[in-house]
């Protein structure tokens, strides 16, 4: 679907809705959408019920926003979904409440089978919506996040696992001060405190260019400066990256950093190091998790064996963290 998108010149949920026949796009758009799916012998949904061949169409849903680590986590669901014959119809929405529930209503009126909530929001979402995908016998799995506060199906990333291993790499290349651009203070300090180390943070709500750049004129002006920096995304690490450059410091002599998700851009040097959340993996076991509830006959109401699945985590080291050099 992704390569529909970028040979039609559309987003990933316009190629849903064409696919499905939706009368919210245009016939243009629908007719452009189908022919380019038909030159990539995609296979089309049957457009007189809908849903795909096997009559299982899931739902997931996505930040508008797409990070490194959420493309990875969709990539992943895609492959696992086309082994097991669904159709998937995507939603991009912002980290707004009203704005998740909005697209869960319009996917139970699309008829989906299942849900894969892979969103952003750090709201819960509240319990009238669960309900409701209950009332219509919808799994759903968590993905990233988890998005109800009741005991749901979930593969989701473990931050406090990446802290523990991230400060554990660091610490022993002898780094004593570290920066958290766009990570969680009260997940990271213990990890750093536990091993003797410091700790201060940034946020950037929206990891925007403008945000991270004021970020690292701030960490410039700080005395003691950090020796590593830590983000929560690899973009903004190559952001830091470049802004490093610019001011003359060199990675990873004068600085460290490491991000939080798998490779970017593997033509930048030194390449950044990642804390490997095995987002693919996650979006796969996700999905292959949904199916097996679809497939057993058991009312999502009636489930008592939640599975709460954490994949392990590990520090894949590419060059731009280094031992601290003694002044």
């Amino acid at each position: 679907m992704r390569q529909i998108a970028r040979l039609a010149g559309v987003s990933l949920s316009t190629v849903s809705r064409a696919l499905h026949d939706s009368a919210r796009i245009p016939a243009t758009t629908r007719e452009r959408v189908i022919e380019v799916a038909r030159q990539l012998n995609y296979t089309l949904p049957d457009q007189h019920t809908g849903r795909f061949p096997n009559g299982r169409v899931i739902g997931y849903i996505i930040h508008q926003r797409f990070g490194a680590i959420a493309t990875d986590t969709l990539r992943g669901a895609m492959e696992e979904g086309w082994r097991h014959q669904f159709g998937i119809t995507m939603m991009q929405v912002s980290a707004n409440q009203q704005w998740i529930e909005e697209a869960i209503a319009n996917l139970l009126d699309m008829g989906i089978s299942g849900l894969i909530l892979a969103h952003a929001s750090p709201q819960k979402l509240p319990h009238r919506v669960l309900l409701a995908l209950r009332s219509r016998g919808i799994h759903v799995v968590q993905v990233m996040i988890k998005s109800f506060s009741e005991p749901l199906d979930s593969v989701c990333r473990h931050e406090k696992e990446y802290a523990e291993i991230a400060a554990a790499h660091l610490a022993a290349l002898g780094h004593h001060l570290v920066l958290g651009i766009g990570t969680n203070r009260d997940i990271w300090t213990p990890a750093f405190q536990i091993r003797g180390m410091a700790s201060t943070y940034i946020t950037c709500p929206n990891g925007a260019p403008a945000e991270i750049t004021q970020a690292f004129e701030r960490f410039i002006d700080m005395a003691p400066r950090p020796t590593a920096i830590i983000t929560g995304a690899v973009e903004t690490a190559y952001r830091v990256l470049t802004l490093a450059c610019r001011h003359g410091l060199r990675v990873p002599d004068d600085l460290s950093i490491m991000a939080i998700g798998d490779q970017y851009e593997v033509d930048r040097y030194p390449e950044i190091t990642t804390i490997d959340t095995q987002a693919e993996e996650m979006g796969r076991t996700g999905v292959r998790l949904l199916a097996e509830r679809m497939t057993a006959g058991i009312p999502p109401h009636e489930i008592t064996d939640i599975r709460d699945i954490i994949l392990p985590a590990s520090i894949i080291d590419r060059g731009s963290t280094g031992t601290v050099v003694a002044e």
